[in-house]
């Protein structure tokens, strides 16, 4: 069969497979994407529907706000990758480790370090929200200053800016290892053990094989995991919802919760869609870095 009738005929037989995706694609990708671009250039009201073109005063208006609220939920944003990720792969990689190591009672530490990526976040924001209690109530205060008696005051963690980020940021960590920890047992177990029989046979410490030999190999693992720990941390919603409301004045916001707040509490959806559009650059531009960090990591 000629080339061109071979072409036409395989596309006509995978459009009923690639329309119904194309579909879906175009009704939950495409069309949010251009009504958010269509919002973040536009003053929006709800009640009569209309839009009314007005360029970039959204964006004229979030970067000229004189409590810098963007910059600091901008800022929050990359603080929480910069000081969850290093700890969400290094506790990963170890517990993975330690857990491929065992004889027995495998299962049952991989099933307990998992548990707290399947809690809802629902719960895990109530049991933070009672450990760093601002009273005498919260776990934490009780510790500080009633047993350890490190202050004579009870700290307002999750009302104050460092100290409510901290918390946010212990909350992802602790929400993310176990997740970190399955993927580096995946890639763990699928090592040959010939490489460290041989290493083994040559005099090889425990921490020469772990060094040499188990670092190398899951180096495309931690890769993948930092790639997804990126992205995600431009998805920061939940931990300051639940926690702190962005509260004081904004300071422990992240964009997400900007972007919620602007849309859903003060009705402004031309600036939440603004930082709907501020946020897919960023991640854009992030994964554009890594892909490239990525090729240039599998072409040493």
């Amino acid at each position: 069969m000629p080339r061109p009738k071979r072409v036409r005929r395989d596309t006509v037989s995978a459009v009923p497979f690639v329309i119904p995706g194309l579909i879906l694609a175009s009704v939950f990708i495409i069309y949010p994407m251009l009504l958010t671009l269509r919002l973040s250039v536009s003053e929006y009201r709800i009640v009569q529907g209309e839009f009314t073109f007005i360029g970039l005063d959204n964006f004229k208006a979030l970067f000229g706000d004189p409590q810098h609220r963007l910059l600091y939920a901008y800022r929050n944003n990359l603080l929480y990758a910069f000081f969850t990720i290093p700890f969400i792969l290094l506790f990963g990689l170890l517990l993975a480790f330690l857990i491929n190591n065992l004889s027995a009672g495998k299962t049952f530490f991989r099933v307990s370090l998992y548990l707290p990526v399947i809690t809802p976040w629902v719960i895990v924001g109530l049991v933070f929200t009672y450990l760093f209690n601002s009273s005498n109530r919260g776990l934490v205060n009780y510790l500080v200053v009633d047993v350890l008696r490190l202050t004579g005051d009870y700290i307002p963690w999750l009302l104050r800016e460092w100290t409510g980020n901290a918390v946010i940021w212990l909350m992802g960590i602790w929400k993310n290892i176990g997740w970190a920890m399955v993927i580096y047992l995946a890639a763990l177990q699928g090592i040959s053990r010939e490489y460290y029989e041989s290493a083994e046979m040559d005099g090889a410490s425990r921490f020469v094989l772990f060094w040499r030999i188990t670092l190398p190999l899951v180096k495309p693992t931690t890769f993948f995991i930092l790639v997804n720990m990126l992205i995600g941390s431009f998805n920061v919603f939940l931990q300051v919802l639940l926690l702190t409301g962005g509260n004081p004045s904004g300071k422990t916001s992240s964009l997400q919760y900007m972007l919620y707040d602007k849309a859903f509490n003060l009705f402004e959806f031309g600036q939440g869609a603004a930082i709907g559009i501020i946020t897919g650059v960023s991640v854009f531009i992030l994964t554009l870095v890594m892909n490239r960090l990525t090729k240039q990591e599998g072409s040493v």
